[in-house]
């Protein structure tokens, strides 16, 4: 892109490594989130007060019809007050344990990562720390609004509080919205330089699905640009905006599922990380059931009216935002689980089709209809941050030919 002050300030320092591979750009009009920079640079820094009128589960009114769940209010409210208090206590335990030698606790992992032990105990001991209501998503529009009169400092504070917003969404399909600068690149830049994944053409039709907020797209875009001309990158995802319920406080996905809710001193996500993965348990069920019940009583009473006026909120990246206006970029709302209906040369899908997050049934439908929107003699890279698989279409069948690590 350029290397204005604005973009050095709003990306922080993973973001100006990502900006030096992007041609100049129009100026971003306004401030809508922050791109993340890698977990291993982080420096925590204060959350930032919002003025935001909270909603408790003790003064919500009943919805028609919700006499059992009136009846309810008290276990359920027990149940958000123990998801905290066990959280602050797990933490502790995490600590300390944090504490016993490397191989010991690989091993236990190892033991009991199958019975899904590990996942509701990490997911417990973060839920105070990610759910505080400083990470609710409806304060991305005070953010906007404080951006352009904040100084220098205040912007890396809303930088970095606009990171934890992102990471807190997750999906109605379990995955959340956290990515960041270069997320991709390495894995990318090597399949690119190896001759045996090289296409026939010189230029390319390009899907990359999850997008995201796409700030990943603009590295993965400029690093296929040294080898091919882009005649198109299309950005899928599920979802490029939130609908934001100022009067009851919570916010919804473009097709009015409800995602979260603003309560006294947190906030609660609907929606829970890698909810079908491989790691989802019975016993995971069980020791997370207090989530599923304060879960299932929000989505009954906050169920979406059409009466009730919504604010949309863009979850695109501002200089994501300036590529579609140049038409470099297009966004497209798509399922990987549903037929995409067009074709592409190459197609790239990281941090989506992982055990963790759906079981293998379903990975395997999403990867075939990846293949029905290649075309012949395109390419489908598919990964995680550490490790990936090269497939190229043959005769309408994928051939993978080239793998590292275990995916």
């Amino acid at each position: 892109m350029h290397n204005s002050k604005f973009g050095n300030e709003f990306a922080g320092e993973a973001g100006r490594t990502a900006l030096a591979h992007h041609t100049p750009m129009a100026e971003p009009q306004a401030f809508r989130w922050a791109a993340p920079t890698p977990l291993d640079r982080e420096t925590p820094t204060p959350p930032i007060p919002f003025s935001g009128r909270p909603v408790h589960l003790s003064t919500v009114a009943a919805g028609p019809g919700s006499a059992g769940t009136r009846a309810l209010r008290p276990v359920l409210a027990a149940g958000s007050r123990f998801l905290a208090t066990a959280s602050g206590a797990l933490v502790r335990v995490k600590q300390l344990w944090n504490r016993v030698p490397r191989p010991i606790r690989d091993w236990v992992h190892a033991a009991l990562d199958a019975t899904g032990v590990p996942y509701a105990l990490n997911y417990i001991a973060g839920y105070e720390a990610t759910y505080q209501v400083d990470n609710f998503a409806g304060n991305l529009i005070e953010l906007n609004a404080a951006y352009a009169s904040s100084s220098p400092e205040q912007r890396e504070k809303l930088a970095w509080q606009c990171k934890r917003i992102v990471d807190a969404l997750v999906m109605r399909n379990g995955v959340s919205k956290s990515t960041h600068p270069m997320r991709q690149n390495r894995i990318l830049m090597k399949v690119l330089s190896d001759t045996g994944c090289r296409l026939r053409t010189s230029a390319i039709k390009v899907l990359e699905l999850p997008s995201s907020t796409g700030v990943a797209a603009l590295d993965n875009y400029a690093a296929l640009s040294q080898y091919y001309r882009i005649r198109a990158y299309v950005l899928g995802d599920l979802f490029f905006q939130l609908r934001y319920d100022t009067d009851r406080q919570c916010i919804f996905d473009e097709e009015f599922t409800l995602l979260q809710v603003k309560m006294k001193k947190r906030f609660f996500s609907i929606h829970r990380p890698a909810r079908s993965g491989e790691r989802h348990t019975l016993l995971t069920a069980v020791l997370l059931f207090p989530f599923e019940l304060v879960s299932r009583y929000l989505k009954a009473k906050y169920a979406y009216a059409e009466a009730r006026t919504t604010i949309p909120i863009p979850l695109v990246h501002p200089y994501v935002e300036a590529r579609i206006r140049t038409g470099d970029l297009t966004v497209k709302t798509m399922d990987v689980f549903h037929k995409i209906g067009d074709r592409y040369d190459v197609i790239l899908c990281f941090n989506l089709l992982l055990r963790r997050y759906f079981p293998l049934d379903q990975i395997a439908q999403g990867i075939e209809n990846l293949k029905d929107a290649l075309r012949e003699d395109g390419l489908l890279i598919m990964g995680d941050e550490e490790s990936y698989a090269v497939a190229r279409k043959r005769d309408g069948q994928l051939v993978f030919f080239k793998k590292e690590g275990r995916f």
